[in-house]
């Protein structure tokens, strides 16, 4: 039996060994961490999502010719905002079904309603019919976004080459000035989003927010690697009147995002913390791996293979406390969940090397951890 064990062990090692050279990835552990919420919410188990109002929304394409500026709004039919109104609301569920906290219940009755006020009405005589539903989350966004089509000018020393005339002649290098106008197109945005949570029994308001998020982005314009192509493909004397110019954005693979694209990342990041506040979350985060006496333990633990990380990092730590594999203990144990034990190696290793950035940052992450730990169970158990 004990051959058997060693066999399996030994194929298994040997897999990971492959693995490992396969991959060209920074040695670093992956684990999944959950977080508490910030704030009680542990009596609310079924959310329904409502409408998110429209409170403004501002769309203008920018256009430059000649040094003149024009402006034109962008119009946007009803359909067209409320499409935007459930792009945003598509984004807040998303982020609600992928906690493993709150189970989100499916309903257009809250949906439909005009505006937050509408809501606060329905919810305070108690006038929905959809059952089994502990709170609604609702909204109400602001929006303006900004798309530019202009030139950047500038006026530039050109050099040129003449050729030489005959053998005995030398060519002429000459410098001129010429106006150069490369043609760029950006985009700006801000958006302004109000979440709120409403729990239906009692009737009040059990979390709110409001954030912006601004979004800016531009390509094409002068660039110096542009203007140096000029330069290059030009060896000919040019009339000093006429102007040259770039097809920077014709030739660029780079496109702007559409509206739609900006608003719904613009949302995600707000939405996200929003959700941080009502919800535990989960999420996934990779920690660099030390350099240890024992290179085994960095090959088990980058694959994911925590306890035979665990059970060789023990055998090699009693005979030699390195520093080094004393933090992958640390890590592995707090990548199974076993913050206590994390916490105890996670300090061996730093008083063995106070000087270490790294041992510093795996021993206040597990205290901190260690300290949500209670708080997380609790609201895990309510479920």
């Amino acid at each position: 039996m004990k051959y058997l064990n060693n066999y399996i062990f030994n194929h298994i090692l040997y897999f990971l060994l492959i693995c490992a050279f396969l991959s060209t990835s920074c040695a670093k552990a992956t684990l999944t961490v959950r977080s508490p919420a910030e704030i009680n919410t542990m009596d609310i188990k079924n959310v329904a999502v409502g409408g998110f109002e429209i409170g403004h929304i501002l769309l203008t394409y920018k256009t430059e010719r000649n040094g003149v500026w024009k402006t034109h709004p962008v119009l946007l039919n009803e359909d067209q905002q409320k499409s935007i109104s459930r792009s945003v609301r598509a984004r807040v569920i998303n982020l609600l079904t992928a906690t493993p906290y709150f189970k989100v219940v499916f309903t257009d009755e809250f949906e439909k309603l005009e505006n937050d006020s509408a809501l606060q009405q329905l919810v305070s005589v108690r006038g929905y019919k959809t059952q089994d539903v502990d709170a609604v989350i609702s909204g109400k966004l602001w929006l303006e976004i900004e798309r530019t089509d202009g030139v950047d000018l500038s006026k530039e020393g050109l050099e040129y080459l003449r050729p030489p005339r005959s053998r005995r002649s030398l060519g002429l290098n000459l410098t001129v000035d010429q106006v150069v106008w490369w043609p760029y197109k950006s985009t700006r945005g801000t958006l302004g989003l109000e979440i709120k949570m409403t729990r239906l029994e009692p009737t009040e308001v059990v979390a709110t927010t409001f954030e912006t998020r601004t979004y800016s982005q531009r390509i094409g314009g002068r660039s110096s690697e542009s203007f140096q192509q000029i330069a290059e493909s030009l060896t000919s004397v040019l009339a000093s009147s006429k102007t040259s110019r770039t097809d920077t954005i014709e030739t660029s693979t780079e496109v702007l995002p559409s509206f739609e694209q900006i608003i719904a990342d613009l949302a995600l990041s707000i939405a996200s913390g929003f959700v941080r506040r009502v919800a535990v979350t989960e999420k996934t985060v990779s920690y660099p791996i030390a350099d240890g006496t024992f290179q085994n333990s960095k090959i088990l633990i980058e694959a994911g293979a925590f306890d035979l990380a665990i059970e060789q990092l023990q055998h090699a730590t009693a005979e030699n406390p390195d520093p080094n594999d004393l933090y992958n203990l640390g890590l592995c144990f707090e990548a199974v969940g076993d913050y206590g034990l994390a916490q105890v190696t996670y300090r061996e290793a730093w008083q063995a090397d106070p000087e270490s950035l790294l041992f510093a940052q795996g021993l206040g992450r597990i205290e901190r951890l260690r300290r949500e730990n209670p708080q997380l169970q609790r609201q895990l158990e309510s479920r």
